[in-house]
């Protein structure tokens, strides 16, 4: 998780560089350049009001649970893989938090060598992800409360979240394209945050049916990407490129995840998954 150039001047990419060079030299870059700005001095105070809205939701979503449990409150004791699981998103946000202020600071090269942890922290994200989600849906199975249904929902989250994570990583030479998958990646799992947060009142007023589903599960994580949409329109009077992939994506997949959480072939593939 390099997040080059995540908010500052200091990293010259190939847009960078085509802007200053004499239009005779290279038209081609040049015109890219023009397409999409790689900098807007609006940049830094975004990203960093986007770290918020990402800390607020985990807070929101994540402590009251984690304090009940550290108050003895928690239905059973917290495996490791569990705990593994807590650590690594939030590790996450942490390493983000570290490197838009390294970014801030002008200090890239501390920048660009801490974002190779990415490298190892995505793989331990993913894995303790499904094994603690896993672990969660067979406690409620031999309790009586199996919720099979919903199993899709954490999967959803998980693979979009290690596919956008990925080609970020592989894009850190391009910090505009990286920078935005960073974003979206980062606003997948963390809508998961503010689903816990208002997902019950928004069950309670739209329902659980195909849309109200969408609605009461994605809302924080749409509202994310309507905003970086707007933000990049506004900035620079189109969005980037990846955007228009990504984004799609994105949503077709929360409308996979709603049809497929209301058809009952999917409850038996997921027991099998679960092993239950």
């Amino acid at each position: 998780m390099t997040i080059a150039s995540l908010e500052g001047k200091t990293d010259w990419g190939v847009d960078n560089i085509a802007t200053n060079l004499p239009s005779t030299l290279a038209p081609a870059s040049r015109t890219r350049a023009q397409r999409f700005a790689a900098f807007h001095k609006w940049d830094r105070n975004f990203f960093l009001a986007f770290l918020i809205v990402c800390w607020v939701g985990v807070l929101m979503g994540f402590a009251p649970p984690v304090t009940k449990r550290m108050a003895g409150e928690a239905q059973y004791a917290a495996p490791l893989i569990l705990q593994i699981h807590v650590f690594a998103f939030v590790g996450w946000l942490t390493l983000l938090t570290i490197q838009i202020a390294l970014v801030r600071t002008l200090r890239t090269r501390q920048h660009k060598l801490l974002g190779l942890a990415g490298f190892f922290l995505v793989p331990v994200m993913l894995v303790s992800g499904y094994t603690s989600e896993t672990f969660a849906q067979r406690f409620r199975f031999d309790h009586g409360k199996s919720d099979f249904a919903f199993f899709i929902v954490p999967l959803f989250y998980l693979i979009a979240f290690g596919v956008l994570a990925s080609v970020a990583l592989l894009l850190r030479r391009n910090p505009p394209a990286h920078k935005r998958m960073i974003l979206l990646a980062t606003t997948v799992i963390v809508g998961a945050a503010y689903g816990r947060w208002w997902g019950e009142a928004l069950l309670k007023a739209f329902g659980d049916d195909f849309g109200g589903m969408i609605v009461n599960t994605f809302t924080g994580t749409n509202l994310i990407l309507a905003a970086a949409l707007a933000y990049d329109f506004v900035t620079r009077g189109r969005v980037h490129p990846v955007y228009l992939v990504a984004v799609p994506a994105v949503i077709l997949g929360e409308v996979a995840t709603s049809l497929i959480y209301h058809s009952a072939g999917w409850l038996p593939i997921a027991g099998a998954l679960v092993g239950r």
